[in-house]
Order: C-alpha cells, then structure tokens, then sequence
C-alpha cells in the first residue's frame, strides 16, 4: 500500500536517488551524456538537502512511501512565474512503479496543496517533447501550451512542452481516465 506525505530533511538521499535514476534511464538524447554518466547523484542531493533542509514558504514536496521507501514525489513552488502561475518542477515515479497511479495521485497531492494558498492562479509545468508522461498530464487535464527550449542541467538545450491547468483545482480533482 502506498502512502503519501510531505516530504522531511530526512527524505532528501531518497528523493535525490530516486531523481538521478530516473533522469538517467529516461533523459539520455536530451541530457548530456558526460552529465547522466557523472555524479547526477551527488548534485541532486545537494539540491535536495536545500530544498528540504531549508523549505521555502511556497514549496511543497510530497512523497510516496510504500514499505518505508520512496517510491516517487512531487515538487511545486507556488507563485513561481508571473506569468504562468505556480510551478510543479518535478514528478518521479520509481521505474517498476509507473502507469500505477502513483504519478496522478501525487500530481493531485500538489493541486491540492496549490490550491489551499494559491487558488486563483494557473499551473504549469515542462515535460520533455519524448516523455511519455505527457500522456498522463493530458489525461489529468492540463493543455499543452506549446513547445519551449530550455536550457538542461549540465548544458545544453531541450524541447520541452509547457502544460497548463487554469487554476490547481482543475488538476486536484482530476480523476484520470484509464
């Protein structure tokens, strides 16, 4: 059984594994190489201990807990852009996990959570043109708004979609279709 719950300091070497796994299994031909080959593991901790060592006031993490272990999580920054609204800056679901649930139920977590201070505003995130994670954005609702180029962590440029939600309660309600 998996249960959610925001995620503590004590989280971030789960989230951080969990983050550099999956950007090397499913972001070669986007990512740099030499970048997924070196110490992914290392930068992401360094980011995650920031994150969750020193939470800003419009951060929420959620994660995914099954038999003690994180098995995915969700981070959005409320108010982010100007422009755009709030911001979900990463979904991760463990590998042997996905097409389970788990992605759509933290994605709901966040809208939510988006939704208690930030009601009024929109939601956005960036996908990848080649992940298939799209599909699930797109099923919960959010609209593509288009293709953006982005630069990537360790250089280089991706082509991503930006996909948008008017406001976080059309996403925490969204019940995906299967």
């Amino acid at each position: 059984m998996v249960e959610y719950r925001p995620a503590n300091h004590e989280d971030a070497p789960a989230v951080a594994r969990l983050h550099a796994e999956n950007w090397r299994r499913a972001y070669r031909g986007n990512f740099r190489d030499e970048y997924l080959d070196g110490d992914v593991f290392a930068e992401r901790q360094r980011v995650w201990d920031a994150r969750l060592g020193q939470p800003t006031p419009n951060q929420y993490v959620c994660v995914a807990v099954e038999s003690a272990r994180v098995v995915g999580f969700v981070c959005t920054f409320g108010s982010h852009d100007r422009e755009w609204g709030s911001f979900i800056d990463n979904l991760h679901v463990h590998a042997d996990l996905q097409r389970g649930g788990i992605g759509a139920s933290l994605m709901r977590k966040a809208g939510a959570w988006l939704s208690t201070a930030f009601e009024d505003e929109p939601v956005y995130l960036f996908v990848w043109e080649r992940n298939p994670a799209r599909a699930l954005y797109e099923r919960l609702g959010g609209r593509n708004s288009g293709i953006v180029e982005k630069e990537n962590p360790g250089g280089g440029v991706g082509r991503y979609f930006r996909i948008v939600w008017e406001r976080p309660n059309q996403l925490a309600a969204a019940a995906p279709r299967r």
